[in-house]
């Protein structure tokens, strides 16, 4: 058993019980230039020196440059063998390719622009389906991995996201469409740490921050004859992660649109009104923190500056609550409870129209063709659900936003 996975940014390889992290030419080389630069100027900020001058700086030592780094793994595949990824550093993303075998300085770039970020695709043959963003939206678009020539097949005021190829239909591709108001520009700030689908839930979040973005949908485009339909679209749900196969059925997620674990209610808001006192007081200690750390070198905390509660988790840009998804979830039996709230609905639309259940909890997927298998994360671990129905732990492993 194959497969590759992506767990908090960073991309793993799974083969026949043993895994490997694949690591990024492309960020080491980064992170060895980052640091250099910070060596040349470190002795002006750092040191009983700089403290004497005033010029102190925490964080400015050369180590902590290159620990500030953001950096994520958005997206995994293959094409002749090589693995392509696409990568978030810092402000900048593109698409890479890592030869088999080849040394890190041998990495090169599939699709790389200062304006434009590449993240989503999926490779067929030569040809690349790939999500491409640019000011506050994102198209679909076709790159020919040898003639290197890109075509964009949509537009509009909306996100295209997670395209795959049809499987039965090589002119057809499967995506998922949210709908965006109009006069509405994306956030600029990042937070560090968060993978592309985390950074579209906060620029984009629903009903928690005034519905500034619609319900995803899920819908297909012929490219050969220029058509786009809409196949499921209700305002209660998110439609996403759309997988397609042979047999001419579309797998995908359906989640509450609103949030991670189903939607606000009353009681929540009430809770937000209660929890204000609170709130404001954390974030004036968070500010007399960041002041105590940049002019004395320390913090107010013995647990430092950003530390999110653990049982809180940010996974494709929805916010979870793990320790009591976890909780419910054994408390209702599952042979492997996982993280993931049973409302992230794993769902199979077959070409007859029948939309059924699968697998709940689920928040990322693959389809084996030759055995049927269906390899899934439930947050917490990889498991296999074979065609019988029987279930079975894969590995233990925490956060996997993508499976390929």
């Amino acid at each position: 058993m194959n497969f590759r996975y992506i767990s908090n940014g960073h991309m793993f390889e799974y083969r026949d019980g043993d895994v490997a992290e694949l690591t990024s030419g492309i960020l080491e080389s980064y992170k060895t230039k980052v640091k250099s630069s910070a060596e040349r100027n470190e002795w002006k900020y750092t040191g009983t020196g700089a403290a004497f001058t005033g010029t102190f700086r925490a964080g400015a030592s050369a180590d902590d440059a290159v620990s500030a780094i953001y950096s994520a793994v958005g997206c995994v595949g293959s094409h002749k063998g090589d693995v392509i990824y696409s990568l978030d550093i810092d402000n900048t993303n593109g698409i890479y390719r890592k030869p088999q075998g080849a040394a890190p300085s041998e990495e090169g770039i599939v699709l790389c622009s200062s304006s434009i970020a590449y993240r989503d695709f999926d490779i067929r043959g030569d040809l690349m389906v790939v999500s491409s963003s640019f000011a506050g939206e994102s198209n679909i678009a076709v790159m020919d991995l040898i003639s290197k020539r890109v075509v964009t097949y949509t537009e509009g005021h909306t996100l295209d996201v997670t395209p795959v190829w049809s499987r039965v239909n090589t002119n057809k591709i499967y995506f998922c469409s949210i709908g965006l108001p109009e006069n509405t520009a994306p956030r600029e700030e990042f937070r560090d740490g968060m993978s592309y689908g985390q950074i579209l839930g906060e620029m984009y979040a629903p009903a928690e921050r005034g519905a500034i973005r619609g319900p995803s949908a899920l819908c297909v485009l012929d490219i050969s004859r220029g058509t786009l339909d809409e196949i499921l679209a209700d305002n209660r749900y998110d439609f996403t992660h759309p997988a397609s196969t042979r047999d001419g059925s579309v797998y995908y997620i359906r989640r509450p649109y609103g949030s991670g674990s189903g939607g606000r209610d009353t009681l929540g808001c009430l809770a937000d009104i209660l929890m204000m006192p609170v709130r404001l007081f954390q974030a004036l200690f968070g500010f007399l923190n960041v002041f105590s750390a940049k002019y004395s070198g320390k913090t107010l905390s013995r647990s430092d500056v950003k530390q999110r509660d653990e049982g809180q988790l940010f996974i494709d840009g929805n916010l979870i609550n793990a320790e009591r998804e976890l909780k419910a979830n054994a408390k209702r039996g599952d042979k492997n409870p996982g993280i993931i709230p049973r409302s992230w609905e794993l769902r199979r639309l077959a070409p007859n129209g029948e939309d059924t259940l699968v697998r709940a909890g689920v928040a990322a997927f693959r389809v084996d063709e030759a055995s049927g298998d269906i390899i899934f994360s439930n947050g917490s671990a990889i498991l296999k659900l074979d065609k019988d129905g029987k279930e079975e732990k894969i590995i233990k492993v925490d956060r996997v936003t993508f499976i390929n």
